[in-house]
Parts: C-alpha cells; structure tokens; sequence
C-alpha cells in the first residue's frame, strides 16, 4: 500500500480513490465532486495539457522527423481522458473538428456544471488564448466543446467510436489497461497508416518511492499485482511496442525518462530472463508514429 505521508498529502477523495483501485471490494465508489476535482492538484490545471505535449513532442523530434501535431479540422481521439476530458479541449480550441474518448469517470454533467466552467474551463480559456491568441472567445469555446467532444463512458475497447481518427493520444493510461491487446486492436480499427499517435507510458510503480522501481521487481509480476492490485499492469516498453506490431500498427518508443543509478533493490530472475537495463529502467516513454 502507499505510504502514509503520502496519503496524508492527497484530498480525501484521491486517498479513498487510491485505494479503490488496490481493493476490488471498494470500486464502486461515489463520483466525483466539483469541489474534489477543483482541489486536486493533478485535475485542477488544464493548461497542463498544452505543456504536456509541448514537451513530449520536444522529446520525440530529437529522436525522429516529427512536426508538432496539427489540430485543425482532425479528428482526435484519446484513450482515457479523465473526468476533465483530457486533451479535448485543447483541441477544439485548437480547431479539431472532432474529440472523441472513453473514459469510465466521465460525467458530463459534471464537466459542464457552472463550478467546473468557472473554476476550471474559463482559466483553461484564459491560458490558451494567452498561448494560441484569442481563436474563440469563452461562450464559443464551451458552444464548441458540447458540439464535438463525444466522450463516451465505459471502457476504450468496446466504447462506439467512430473513424478514421487523424490523431490519437493517452496520457499515462496504457499501463493501467488490463489486458492490453483489446484496447490496441480497437485502435487498430479506428487509425490508419497515416494516423499519427502520441502515447506517454509511465513504467514506475507509480508510488511516491526514492526509485520509481522501489518494490516492483523483487517478485514476477502475477505476485506482485495479487499483492498491491490491479493498478499497473507491468508490461515494460518492448512489451507495448510489441502489442502494437502485432496489432498493425507501426509503433516506435522513444524513451523520455531513465531511472537506473539510484535503484537498490533486488531484480528476481524472473525480470532478468526477459529484459535488459534498458527495458528494466524505462521509466517514461513515448509510444509514437507515423513520423510527420
């Protein structure tokens, strides 16, 4: 389980949701609250999403020919954009002419209530105009996102999205789908050989350890999801790129974060017979293509 100071230092929703996805008995939970949404520092800035990509696209051109992502009039799609929609509405204000996702949090009654407009999409407005200049004001801004977004609540693989998407996106979700091959066939059937695709896979344990791999490979993986659940399902980068491949997809991970030097801990055979370092302390990488 995670660490006390941890848990101290969440809301008390993140703490209760934290521990719903380790205990399968406390999964049907209450929803969430504008007020537990505002609070929290992962869901309260949505800007974040400008820069998350500014970054992650950086990463990527100094490792192959890539153009920064063109929104206007594409069809985007996202696997598992959170209750706050992800990266939909940056790119409707970015000119995306359809946003679509599968999220199982998704409210959009929720999302549209005024403390949400208020507390979060009209700030959200404000850094984007400051960013990309004044392209709608605040009442077409929210017209748009109620005309194009279709979030659909459920899980990624069954959800009824429609394609061709142009450009697909996750943000830190492919290491929680179990298994893995439903979601990337469902992909397969919404992109084509054009498509081009951005997906941040976070490998850590996801624990505020010193090491993000504190804990995770003393024992094989079956062992470790009965210990702590359900919340990662450690395939490591080759394992993804793999799944992708296998699917039809060309797929290629660019490694945005290694965490190798300060990792004291024991590696059971088990990691070792299937991987080297490099796979083993991948922390971040980007599941990308087709170059631009």
């Amino acid at each position: 389980m995670p660490k006390l100071s941890y848990l101290l230092g969440l809301t008390p929703y993140e703490t209760w949701r934290l521990l719903r996805l380790r205990l399968p008995l406390l999964r049907n939970g209450p929803a969430w609250t504008p007020a537990e949404l505002m609070s929290s520092p992962k869901h309260g800035r949505g800007i974040r999403f400008a820069e998350l990509l500014l970054r992650q696209e950086q990463v990527v051109r100094r490792q192959m020919p890539w153009e920064p992502l063109d929104f206007a009039d594409r069809r985007v799609v996202e696997i598992g954009c959170g209750p706050l929609a992800g990266f939909g509405p940056l790119a409707v204000f970015l000119g995306a002419s359809m946003f679509a996702s599968a999220e199982p949090e998704w409210d959009a009654e929720l999302f549209f209530s005024a403390p949400v407009r208020d507390r979060y999409l009209r700030f959200f407005h404000a850094d984007l105009c400051a960013a990309y200049g004044p392209r709608l004001d605040f009442t077409q801004f929210i017209a748009a996102l109620r005309e194009r977004m279709r979030i659909h609540r459920g899980g990624f693989e069954s959800a009824p999205l429609e394609g061709p998407a142009d450009i697909v996106l996750s943000q830190s979700c492919l290491e929680h789908v179990f298994p893995l091959d439903p979601t990337v066939a469902r992909l397969a059937a919404l992109q084509t050989k054009q498509t081009r695709f951005l997906h941040l896979v976070d490998f850590g344990n996801h624990y505020p350890t010193g090491n993000p791999f504190d804990g995770l490979y003393e024992q094989p993986p079956e062992d470790y999801i009965a210990r702590r659940g359900k919340a990662i399902n450690l395939l490591r980068a080759p394992d993804v790129v793999a799944a992708f491949t296998q699917a039809g997809i060309a797929a290629r991970s660019i490694v945005s974060r290694t965490m190798k030097d300060t990792y004291a801990g024991k590696i059971h055979p088990w990691w070792r017979e299937r991987y080297e370092d490099a796979a083993l302390f991948t922390q971040l990488a980007l599941v990308v293509g087709p170059a631009a």
